[in-house]
Parts: structure tokens; C-alpha cells; sequence
């Protein structure tokens, strides 16, 4: 490859690189995106003899100061400063590259590369930044090692001459045309030294003491979705789509519930308890989430959810938290605070400081933690297998006194149409236990009503109402809202619960990745004695149309980049101090087991030594005994090379001898040939001088260079050049006209 080119090439890998970890997480308009795309192509053949450059600078100059105003303007509007600024970095970008003429402006682009490269770790924490960075990386250390060859060929190759004042400047465009600077051995070493650098680099990353959760927190706005928010409206119109994007991400401890064929996991969120107008909010008189909380650091905290018992002791908790699962939670940004967690949630710990002043108020057994970028927690949870919960316990829990604050879950609004509390009644007609009232209304809705994506208007008709008697049709948050109001006719406490049903398996990290698509409403019924228990009427075909996951080449390829995306924001995006301890730990278990292995072999290696040492001697003694053999039988053959002598330097002939005694006595007189001249230039220069003797000194140097390098010295030339070295002793310089020659 050309240098020119090569250059070229590398610089633009460079650029190309760092745009699109700036532009690839989406902090960027699509505007800015796409004229950063097409500057940078077009760019490519912007450039002298085929364009003149300078003539088209200002306009450059007059879109970069418009698009700076345009920034300004439009970030004060939006408050998006930095969206803005990024904006504008794109376009003295693609102004710099349209303008490109010497080093300098190279320069000042690979500068703006370096500053998108920046700004993209703050608008974008996805697994492309880290491909891009990397690329970055490499494409770099090409660009400069090629960019200082090419400002010294620039402003420093000069072609040389014997006289100072005759120096001239040298073509570049001839030396960067050259195929012979750079080649493949060059790209491929820098390159494999870059990522040396990389891998180094990584290695502290990973080993410095870190605080806080991450070097990167990025931000992005949150996922409406059916089925989760923070509170439920029933109706509307349009059409509810199934989105795989993933929320989040559950290492599970219980095997039980790993692997595809595994039990789905009901994804706890929020809990409403207030139900008026078709909404689900939660009313002021809503019991307060009952939580212990124990610090575990100075930044982090773990909260133990009591529920309506009293407050337990340590021994008590760490039992319970013993006996539930324990599960990893990598929380994408919602848009809501809930923490999510599997089925009934025990116990959490988070990175959060120390309270100051007074708590917020969570209700519900919620538990909140207000975060705008990824979060990453844990949390236990008690989640029975499908089918384990035992009906006659649950029919021995009748309805007595409730708990403190309890009575709101038995709220029923006025709106609720006559027809919908007498199909409750006609429902559990002769039904003695709670139990068998909410399993009574649960398998009529499952029997008698139909799952749809499609939304419907009411058109001001009470939602519920309109589900039971004239659409008969929808989704998962019109079955939970009837189950729970039907079942609050009848007398039994209930809430609405949203979140998330089941998860794809991933097969290569181990854990369940949580899409959009799970959104899912369902009912929480309360038991005396027992607490909460999950009731679904949704269809159970209907429930889950996501699945585990496909098993096909395709899915299992996109599960495999699930799985780079959660190891880059778990390893990079959400480091801390926690995560490098539990690496370290791993990294020691790790060595202990490898040294316990290898003490093992080498015992082991000891033992079979000590049982078989006598056949191990004698082998010994039989591979000795024919190493002597041979080596006797070598030196009795003598060497079995010829000896190779050792070249001796090059002996000087008496022509060449008589030639450097003229060149000393022409030195002592004054004319004294620098080693970037050559011995027929000197003669050359002397001639032109009219040195006295310049015409023997010729002469002599055509003998010296026949004698030296052409391998011709006859007795003749011998003769002759004794006598012209007599000539040129016996010579004096004129009086005044001595001189020097140099280059």
C-alpha cells in the first residue's frame, strides 16, 4: 500500500471509530447521525489536486459557526446540552475533513476524534462503545506513528548538496507515493502492540480500587409498556406490541428455576391499591412497607421486608434470607423507581449511602430506589414451585380481623356498575372460604373470556364493566383488575400487582434476561397467617407469548450478544468496589485450586517414583550409557564440519594507500574531503576551483576506484599512480589562492 494511502486509511479508521461510539447509543439526533455519515464519506474524496481546498474554507468556516449558534439555541430550548455539544462536534468534524491540507489539520482531526471519543462514554454505555474504543485503539496507533513520518517528510526532507546554499526541497508527493515505507509486517506489529496496551490497560481497570458503581452511569429515559408502570389505566384504543428489548437481567441460585424448561417467575414490581375512574393508583391510607434496614457498608445498605410481624432479630433474618433465593438483578432504567424482585420479596441490599433526615414513604411492600441509569442489587425472595401452596391451609384462614391499615384493600368505588357486583355474588354463590371465592372468580374469567393485543375505547362505560359484559376480550391488566374487584365484592382483601411473568433462558452466562415483552399484571389475595399469595386470571396460553426463547441458530446468536452486552455492563458499565472483590475472590479460588492440583500430581508423581525407582534407574543408567557411546564415536570421526575461518577484514593495496597519503596532504593544505563526499567529487570540485593538482588527483582517484572496486591493478597502474602521488607532494598552493572545498 501506498503511504499516502496507508495514512489515509488508518486516519479515517481513527475518526470513523470514534464517530460511532458517539453516535451509536442514540445521544446523538438522527439528523446530526446522518450528516456525520455522509460528511465523513464524501470527505474521502474532498482533497487536493482534486479539489482546491482553500477556495471552499469559508463556507466550512460559515456551517460550523451556524451550527454552533443552531447548538446554543437549541440546547437552551431542550436543556440537551450535551446532546447539543455532541451535535456540534460531529460538524467541526466533518468541516475539519472537507478542509484537510497539511499535517496540521490531520492533527487537529485526530484532536476531535479523541473529544467524540469522550463524549460517547457519557452518551453511550452499550457493548458498541467498547468494539468502537477498541478499534479506536488500534486505528490510532497506526495513525500517529504514520502521521509523524509523514510531518517529517514534510517539513524536514531536504536533498542535500556538497554547498549549503544549493540544498533543495524534495517532492513529497514522490515519498508518499512510495509502496517501500510501510508494508504488512508494519500494520500487524503496531497493531498486536496495541492490543498488548489494551489487555494491560484492562488489567488496571480491573485492579484499582474502585468506589462508587462504575466509571460510566449513563441515563436514557424509560420504557412505557403494558403491564408495568406505576400505575394501571385501564382503556384506550390501538394495539399493544410485543417488545423482546431487554429490561432485565436475574442470576437465580435455586437450579430449580435455571434453564429453559424451568417454572416461570412471577417479577414483583409495584402494588396499587386504589381503584377509581378505571385506574390503579395507591391512596394515601395504604399501609407503609414494613422494612429493618442494616447497614452492611458505609454505601451500602441491606432492607429486610417484615411484612405485618413484628421486627425480628438478626438470627431470625439471617434465616429467613438462608432459606429464600437469592438472586442477581441487573435493572435497566424504567423510568420508574420500584425494585423489582421474584415472587415475595425478602430481603434487598443496594448500593445506597446512609439515610439523612427522614425516609421516603413506601407503601405496599414496595421498595423504591431512585435511579436514572443501569442498577445493579440483590435480592431474596420466597418463590414456591407451581403447585406447592396448599389450598387447605389457605381455606383454614378465614376472614377475621384484618391488619392495621388493611381496609383499603377491601375498596370498592362507587362506579362500579350493579350488574358487576351481582355476577360477583352469582359467582361464589355457596363458597365459605376466601380461597374458594378468588378460585371460584379466577376460572370464570379463564373460562369465559378471551386474551387480545387489541385495545378498545369504552367510550366513558366503567372499564370493567365493559370487559365483563360487552367486549369479553383483553389483556392482562383488565383480568387482574376484575379478579381484584370482583373479589373485594365478595369481601376478600386483594391489590393489583404489576411487573413481569417468565424471561428468556440464556444458555451461555446463565441467566434469565427479562424483556418488555413480560410486562405483566396479576392479583395478590390476602391469607391470615399466610400473607399474600399470587393469583393470575389471565389465560395461561395467553400469558407468556414471548416464551423462553427461540431455539434456533438466530436466537441462539442474539442470546450470545445478550451475553458480550451484560458482561460489558457488568464488568464496565456497573464495576465496583463490591464486583472487584468478588472478582478477586474468584481469581484466588481459582489459584488455590490450581495449586492444590498441581501439589496433587507432583505427590502423586513422588509416589509412582518411589514404587518404580529401580526400573527408572536402570533406564537412567541404559540412556547415559548411549549418550557416552555417541559422543565417543563423534570425536572418533573427528569434526563433521570443515572448520569455517573467520573472514578477515579487507587489506588496503598500495594504490589505495598511495591514494589516502595525496588525500592527507591535500587535507594539511586545505582542501580536506567531508565524508558525505565521495572521492570522485572531491576531484570533481577541486577541478572547478582550478586547485593546482586537481587534474593528478583525478587521475589518481580513477586508479584508486579500478584498484579498490573494480578489481583491476596491474603493475602499470602502479607505476603510474606512485608518480602521481610524487606530483602532488611536490606541489605548493599559489600565494592567496589557498581554498576549501566542501559539500
Amino acid at each position: 500500500m501506498r503511504f499516502a494511502q496507508a495514512h489515509k486509511v488508518s486516519s479515517y479508521l481513527t475518526v470513523t471509530s470514534a464517530f460511532l461510539a458517539l453516535v451509536s447509543g442514540g445521544g446523538v439526533s438522527p439528523v446530526m447521525t446522518l450528516v456525520g455519515f455522509v460528511g465523513l464519506a464524501g470527505s474521502w474524496y474532498w482533497e487536493p489536486p482534486r479539489v482546491r481546498v482553500e477556495r471552499w474554507s469559508w463556507v466550512f468556516t460559515a456551517i460550523s459557526v451556524a451550527a454552533l449558534a443552531w447548538g446554543i439555541v437549541s440546547g437552551i430550548a431542550t436543556g440537551d446540552y450535551l446532546g447539543e455539544g455532541a451535535g456540534f462536534l460531529v460538524v467541526l468534524t466533518v468541516a475539519r475533513a472537507f478542509t484537510r491540507r497539511a499535517a496540521k489539520d490531520w492533527q487537529q482531526l485526530y484532536l476531535l476524534a479523541f473529544l467524540m471519543l469522550v463524549a460517547g462514554s457519557v452518551l453511550n454505555g452499550d457493548l458498541v462503545y467498547g468494539v468502537c474504543f477498541l478499534a479506536f485503539v488500534v486505528s490510532t496507533t497506526w495513525t500517529l506513528i504514520l502521521f509523524h513520518l509523514r510531518r517529517e517528510m514534510e517539513d524536514n526532507f531536504l536533498l542535500k548538496h556538497a554547498d549549503p546554499r544549493a540544498s533543495e526541497r524534495v517532492e513529497v508527493r514522490r515519498i508518499l507515493e512510495s509502496r517501500r515505507i510501510v508494508d504488512r509486517r508494519f500494520f500487524v506489529g503496531t497493531g498486536l502492540v496495541s492490543l498488548g496496551v489494551f489487555v494491560l490497560a484492562t488489567l488496571m481497570f480491573l485492579s484499582i480500587p474502585r468506589v462508587g458503581v462504575g466509571f460510566l452511569f449513563r441515563g436514557k429515559g424509560g420504557l412505557n409498556m403494558v403491564g408495568f408502570s406505576d400505575g394501571v389505566k385501564l382503556g384506550g384504543h390501538g394495539r399493544i406490541k410485543h417488545d423482546d428489548t431487554i429490561v432485565m437481567r436475574v442470576e437465580v441460585s435455586d437450579p430449580r428455576f435455571r434453564g429453559r424448561n424451568a417454572p416461570y417467575i412471577y417479577w414483583r414490581g409495584a402494588s396499587l391499591d386504589l381503584y377509581t375512574r378505571g385506574e390503579w393508583t395507591r391512596s394515601r391510607g395504604a399501609p407503609d412497607t414494613n422494612l429493618q434496614i442494616e447497614h452492611v457498608t458505609a454505601n451500602r445498605q441491606r432492607q429486610h421486608l417484615l411484612g405485618t410481624g413484628r421486627n425480628r432479630n438478626r438470627e431470625q433474618l439471617d434465616a429467613r434470607r438462608a432459606q429464600a433465593m437469592r438472586q442477581e438483578i441487573w435493572l435497566e432504567p424504567l423510568g420508574y423507581d420500584q425494585l423489582l424482585a421474584a415472587s415475595t420479596p425478602v430481603a434487598f441490599e443496594v448500593d445506597r449511602p446512609l439515610r439523612r433526615g427522614r425516609p421516603p414513604r413506601e407503601q405496599n411492600d414496595e421498595v423504591r430506589l431512585r435511579h436514572d441509569g443501569p442498577l445493579h442489587y440483590t435480592a431474596w425472595s420466597d418463590v414456591p414451585l407451581p403447585g406447592t401452596i396448599d389450598p387447605a391451609a389457605l381455606r383454614r384462614t378465614h376472614a377475621t380481623e384484618l391488619p392495621r391499615g388493611y381496609s383499603v384493600y377491601l375498596q370498592v368505588p362507587p362506579e362500579i356498575t350493579a350488574r358487576t357486583r351481582q355476577k360477583a355474588l352469582e359467582i361464589t354463590a355457596g363458597a365459605v372460604t376466601n380461597y374458594d371465592k378468588v378460585v371460584r372468580i379466577r376460572d370464570w374469567l379463564v373460562a369465559n373470556y378471551a386474551y387480545t393485543l387489541d385495545q378498545r375505547d369504552p367510550h366513558g362505560q366503567e372499564p370493567i364493566d365493559f370487559f365483563l359484559f360487552d367486549w369479553k376480550a383483553g389483556h392482562c391488566e383488565y383480568f387482574a383488575s376484575a379478579l381484584a374487584i370482583m373479589a373485594r365484592i365478595v369481601g376478600v382483601p386483594t391489590r393489583n400487582t404489576v411487573g413481569f411473568m417468565g424471561g428468556e433462558w440464556n444458555e451461555y452466562d446463565g441467566y434469565i434476561a427479562v424483556r418488555a415483552g413480560d410486562a405483566h399484571s396479576w392479583t395478590e389475595v390476602w391469607f391470615p397467617g399466610e400473607g399474600w399469595v399470587t393469583f393470575d386470571a389471565t389465560p395461561p396460553g395467553e400469558v407468556d407469548r414471548l416464551g423462553r426463547g427461540a431455539s434456533g441458530w438466530r436466537a441462539s446468536f442474539d442470546r450470545w450478544l445478550d451475553t458480550l452486552r451484560f458482561q460489558w455492563n457488568k464488568w464496565v458499565i456497573d464495576y465496583d468496589i463490591f464486583q472487584q472483590l468478588e472478582l478477586f475472590r474468584g481469581v484466588g479460588k481459582r489459584m488455590k485450586g490450581g495449586a492444590r492440583s498441581l501439589r496433587d500430581t507432583w505427590d502423586t508423581a513422588l509416589r509412582w517414583v518411589a514404587r518404580h525407582w529401580t526400573w527408572l534407574a536402570a533406564a537412567g543408567a541404559a540412556i547415559a550409557g548411549a549418550i557416552a557411546w555417541w559422543i565417543l564415536r563423534r570425536r572418533q570421526r573427528g569434526r563433521p564440519r570443515a572448520e569455517v575461518r573467520a573472514p578477515r577484514s579487507r587489506e588496503r593495496s598500495e594504490l589505495a594507500q598511495l591514494y589516502e597519503r595525496a588525500a592527507r596532504r591535500l587535507a594539511k593544505r586545505g582542501h580536506r574531503r567531508d565524508p558525505s563526499v565521495t572521492p570522485r567529487e572531491l576531484a570533481r570540485q577541486l577541478a572547478e576551483h582550478e586547485v593546482p593538482g586537481a587534474a593528478e588527483l583525478a587521475e589518481l582517484t580513477e586508479l584508486y576506484y579500478a584498484a579498490a572496486w573494480g578489481g583491476l591493478a596491474t603493475d602499470d597502474m602502479l607505476a603510474r599512480a606512485r608518480v602521481l602521488a610524487t606530483k602532488l607532494d611536490e606541489l605548493r598552493d599559489p600565494p592567496g589562492g589557498k581554498s576549501r572545498a566542501r559539500p
